[in-house]
């Protein structure tokens, strides 16, 4: 099951933010650099480098930051760190300096990403965190800060504890003494368990046929007759393959002579494998034309299931030396002689182009990076994006080479990197990845001038044309009073360019036309001078055309579009994607999706789609409950919300609808945001199909839990005189008391990838999680807790959502649902409400606004950020711990209204909601949205409140 899809599902993250929250130190109190190291429990299967946290973590450690006296530069240098291999850590600072800070993580010569963020004291935070340590990890990590006081470095010193006791070493093949067999040894610790694989694979796919543990060794003995046999040992810290190598007389020639390579000392296995009709031969080895001397070979010999003969002649040397390089010839007086070069080296070495490499793809070209390497011993490689390391998978070539490739990199631009390492050598290769974009336009117009932005790659370039006689034939190019912007670019994103073209009596009143153009296509939009606003061409010609028609026609339209000016304003999505173009709150625009292409893998027959009851109507569309069928695998049947245009819908109403489905494309999916699941656009009307909550929002489940919530489980068992004792008891994870902490813990194992019981099914771990969801919500009670959960929840979605650069516009708790579970999540299903009778929305200019979620620069400047997005959720919890009362209660929408949000007024302490949460609400309400906290930083502490939920309240 997802995580947090069951109750008690939250992650107790960094409980630095618990520590900050209870001092009271001012920050001049406070030191200018803090050096803090947090130990992570590992129930992740992911290794590398990372901005994200593992989910659980222990107290913090102060790493006793100091000045470096011979240093005439801010230098810290903080405690060395001894780490235990696969153990997952964070090196954490806090820069107690004012203003914006910017920092640089180097680790072994290259750069990592590094985000500082502001906690709860105004201190700057800067994490990096190291999941699944190896000696890849260890070394020696440089941070460099910068701020408006000063700037500083900090170094980190990270070494692996025992690393002497704990190994895993590659097995080795030997034989057994007074017997002519193969045995397979790993010296490794902890103890390994070691197995034969007899397929032509290193994955944990390709299962072995004998695992065993002999004897002290760890040994396995088999009579070795297969065409591809490995020997691998894996223990805690992982796994570890030799291949046995084989000289086949049987198979066609490979066009490069094999070869095999070995280390000072190393012990040589080469295996000789013929089939005959008969047994009426023999096998020899050479080397340079020399025979082996006697003792450094022996012969096994069987009869197949067809009844021929199968001869395995293997040459061995217990520990080799350099003269022992040299050509192996294995001859059969029926066969034809090959040959394998062992070549001795005195170290390893990994052998591939270093150069760099860059590409450009279209947004939805197939491609995968490749390295192609030759190396000996066996690399361990990883790929890393972005600080995370993603899975390496190698594939052996016939020319003795290796490649790896990564094909998971979802259209992400960026530099991605290729690490490989051995014993003895170490590689390293970047890859530059750009994604080509045709160029998207947005123009608008002054009294003075008209202009057009534009975003893409590569570089878009500008062309200026004038419509004749205010057609759409624009041909006349422009080429005077022209000024093209200086273009910028993110590392990596794309091209933001722009032009203006000043205003001449020569086109004064005309229809002008910007286009933007690369490689990929072009992009128009055209703007008639003299008129503020931007008109695209079809608008324009409707109005230009109603100007020829005739008097009577002209009252019908004005009616037409009175009627129309009652809706107050054309529907659009209020979840949008934006592109930010610069440092300032207003520098930035919505991602126009209706040049996206829709890629039809998300079209579902709407045959399949059975209709139920309407959950919700409004001015411009509807949603409603429905069955769908095979929608999420094949045979089976669910319940779906389907999101709708009203029948009469304008066409501008459909492409915004198809242009909101796009966006959803693009998003992805989150356990708590409504996820897509698919749409009908072909054939008939567009639907949009969405997961079904079935206890709808948020706000009315509130509401509808008053009369049944208690603070804490303790207090209902003391209510109920323990009457739900037996129900939780039958279950095996819970006891009384404390058996919410048990299921809490348990939960958040589950949640990170740990299953307690490796001999129950998914189906199996499904089914009891469900049954005992449906256990709990039988009790039809809500706990404090459970606000805490909802509130951390959202958070969590909200900082999806911020990830992936999109701001909401419209939060709150009508716009939160609620499933199964006690899971919420965060929708947008504005269509269908009914703005025009909600009082929530107020009439403000020309549209009907939210007011009292709105930020004050969204209420007074038009200006919407995922910063605005957080003063909306500040809002939200407050609902949350009222139960579903409206905000500002009492208070009227008025001119004394707007005047209090400006004067910083901020709500009283709702009754159900700790000190430490209505701190949280009114650092979402500072004024200065530079002030508010990050969604990631709301996720942080929220997780150290639902660790400690029942704790954390007061004693009544």
């Amino acid at each position: 099951m997802p995580a947090l899809a069951r109750r008690g599902g939250r992650l107790p993250l960094l409980v630095v933010f618990s520590t900050m929250i209870f001092e009271t130190i001012t920050n001049q109190d406070l030191p200018v650099i803090k050096c803090v190291l947090i130990n992570h429990k590992n129930n992740d299967s992911s290794v590398g480098i990372s901005s994200s946290y593992p989910t659980v973590s222990e107290s913090p450690e102060d790493l006793g930051c100091a000045l470096r006296p011979e240093s005439t530069e801010a230098v810290y240098k903080a405690a060395t760190v001894e780490v235990a291999t696969s153990a997952s850590i964070t090196l954490q600072v806090l820069v107690n300096t004012p203003g914006n800070i910017s920092c640089l993580w180097v680790f072994k010569h290259s750069s990592l990403n590094c985000q500082p963020h502001f906690d709860l004291q105004n201190r700057g935070v800067v994490s990096m965190v190291i999941l699944k340590m190896t000696e890849t990890q260890a070394g020696e990590y440089l941070l460099f800060i910068q701020s408006e006081a000063a700037n500083y470095t900090i170094l980190f010193t990270v070494s692996i504890r025992n690393t002497l006791l704990y190994t895993l070493r590659r097995p080795y093949f030997r034989k057994m003494e007074n017997q002519d067999a193969l045995v397979c040894v790993s010296e490794s610790i902890p103890e390994p368990i070691v197995e034969w694989v007899f397929c032509d694979s290193q994955s944990d796919s390709c299962k072995g046929e004998s695992p065993a543990v002999v004897r002290k060794e760890e040994s396995v003995l088999h009579e070795l007759f297969g065409t591809d046999i490995r020997c691998c040992a894996r223990n805690e810290l992982g796994r570890e393959c030799t291949k046995l190598f084989t000289i086949d007389l049987n198979q066609t020639p490979q066009t490069t002579l094999p070869q095999l390579f070995l280390k000072v000392g190393e012990p040589l296995w080469i295996r000789c494998k013929a089939v005959h009709v008969n047994h009426g031969f023999g096998l020899t080895w050479e080397l340079e034309h020399r025979a082996l001397e006697e003792g450094s070979y022996f012969e096994m010999s069987t009869y197949s299931t067809n009844r021929t003969m199968i001869r395995i002649l293997f040459a061995f040397v217990s520990s080799v030396g350099r003269n022992d390089t040299g050509y192996y010839t294995c001859s059969s007086s029926k066969h034809p002689s090959k040959s394998a070069l062992v070549t001795i080296l005195e170290k390893g070495f990994i052998n591939a182009s270093k150069s760099s490499e860059n590409y450009e793809i279209d947004q939805y070209e197939e491609f995968c990076f490749s390295v192609r390497f030759k190396a000996y011993p066996q690399i361990r490689c990883t790929w890393t994006f972005s600080q995370k390391s993603f899975p390496c998978e190698q594939t052996g070539l016939d020319d003795g080479y290796s490649i790896s490739k990564f094909c998971n990199h979802k259209h992400q631009p960026g530099e991605y990197v290729f690490h490989a390492e051995n014993d003895d050598a170490q590689f390293t290769k970047m890859f530059t990845l750009n994604i080509r974009r045709k160029p998207q336009v947005l123009a608008e117009a002054s009294a003075s001038q008209a202009s057009c932005s534009s975003d893409g790659y590569p570089l878009p370039s500008w062309t200026w044309k004038k419509c004749s006689d205010k057609s759409l034939n624009c041909t006349e190019e422009i080429t005077e009073g022209i000024w093209n912007k200086k273009a910028n670019r993110k590392v990596f994103g794309k091209w933001v360019s722009s032009s203006t073209l000043n205003m001449s009596e020569a086109i004064k009143g005309f229809l002008v036309k910007c286009c933007a153009y690369n490689s990929l296509g072009t992009s128009c939009e055209t703007i008639l001078l003299n008129s503020p606003g931007t008109f695209p061409f079809i608008q324009d010609n409707i109005f230009y055309a109603t100007i020829g028609i005739c008097l009577p026609f002209i009252a019908i339209l004005t009616m037409l579009i009175c009627h129309k000016y009652k809706k107050q304003f054309r529907y659009e999505s209020q979840l949008q994607m934006v592109q930010v173009t610069g440092s300032l709150d207003n520098e930035y625009f919505y991602i126009d999706f209706r040049e996206y292409e829709y890629d039809l893998k998300w079209e579902f027959p709407r045959e399949n789609l059975e209709f139920g009851k309407v959950l919700g109507s409004g001015a411009f569309g509807k949603v409603m409950n429905a069955t769908a069928y095979g929608i999420s695998k094949t045979g089976v049947s669910i319940q779906v919300a389907v999101k709708m245009l009203k029948e009469k819908a304008d066409s501008s109403e459909r492409e915004a609808l198809m242009s909101e489905l796009k966006m959803m494309t693009h998003l992805g999916n989150h356990e708590n945001i409504v996820n897509l699941l698919g749409a009908c656009t072909l054939s008939g009307p567009i639907y949009l199909i969405f997961e079904y909550c079935c206890y709808g929002d948020l706000l009315n489940y509130l509401r509808s839990k008053r009369e049944k919530f208690h603070r804490t489980w303790t207090e209902i068992f003391k209510e109920h005189n323990f009457s739900f004792y037996p129900t939780f008891q039958s279950h095996p994870n819970s006891s009384m008391p404390g058996s919410r902490e048990v299921q809490i813990h348990q939960d958040l194992d589950h949640i990170s990838g740990f299953n307690g019981n490796s001999f129950q099914s998914e189906d199996e771990i499904e089914y009891e999680n469900q049954k005992r969801l449906e256990e709990e919500e039988d009790l039809n009670v809500l706990t404090f807790e459970d606000l805490l959960c909802f509130a951390y929840q959202v958070a969590k979605g909200m900082e999806f959502l911020e990830f992936k650069s999109c701001v909401h516009r419209d939060l709150a708790a009508r716009n939160v649902l609620v499933t199964h579970g006690k899971v919420v999540k965060i929708c947008d299903f504005g269509l269908a409400r009914d703005i025009m009778s909600d009082s929530n929305y107020v009439i403000r200019g020309n549209a009907r606004l939210p007011v009292k979620w709105m930020a004050p620069e969204s209420l007074f400047e038009g200006i919407y950020t995922i910063k605005s997005d957080v003063w909306s959720y500040g809002i939200l919890l407050w609902e949350i711990f009222s139960l579903g009362v409206n905000p500002y209660p009492g208070i009227p929408v008025d001119a004394n209204f707007y005047k209090l949000i400006q004067s910083g007024f901020k709500m009283d302490q709702p009754f159900y909601a700790t000190e430490e949460i209505y701190f949280i609400m009114q650092s979402c309400w500072a004024f200065d949205s530079r002030k508010r906290p990050s969604f990631p930083n709301l996720t942080s502490f929220l997780g150290c409140q639902l660790a400690d939920a029942e704790e954390a309240l007061p004693k009544l």
